[in-house]
């Protein structure tokens, strides 16, 4: 079945490259370290995005290890995104425009500060 054979290179190539996609989200938590005091809950957000990439990581393993069908790629990131739904105030707090005056960020704001406003609305605080 070629159907078949398709899905399980797909799952074999995620499996594989999923590590890259955790290691780059690690490697931006190391980089908000460096704004402890600005950035603590997108920091954890950080590690919450981690910890579900890591779970879909070791899923597809198992997957692929096992032998299981491929299909069960698409529950397992389902949950994963449920759960990510689930906890969206937690796992996602980066906004892209001022929170108070509604102009767009800059990367570095997104990422870093928790406040989510810009540089003029933070000094007028």
């Amino acid at each position: 079945m070629p159907g078949a054979d398709f899905f399980r290179s797909v799952t074999t190539f995620i499996s594989e490259r999923t590590i890259y996609l955790l290691l780059a989200v690690l490697v931006l938590n190391m980089l908000q370290r460096r704004y402890q005091q600005h950035a603590r809950e997108k920091r954890l957000a950080t590690l919450y995005i981690a910890m579900l990439i890591l779970a879909f990581m070791i899923g597809t393993v198992l997957i692929v290890y096992f032998a299981l069908p491929d299909v069960l790629v698409v529950p397992l990131l389902a949950a994963l995104l449920l759960i990510g739904y689930r906890f969206r105030a937690r796992v996602f707090p980066f906004r892209l425009n001022c929170r108070l005056c509604g102009r767009r960020l800059s990367g570095k704001r997104i990422l870093f500060f928790d406040s989510n406003t810009c540089e003029q609305c933070e000094q007028r605080q």
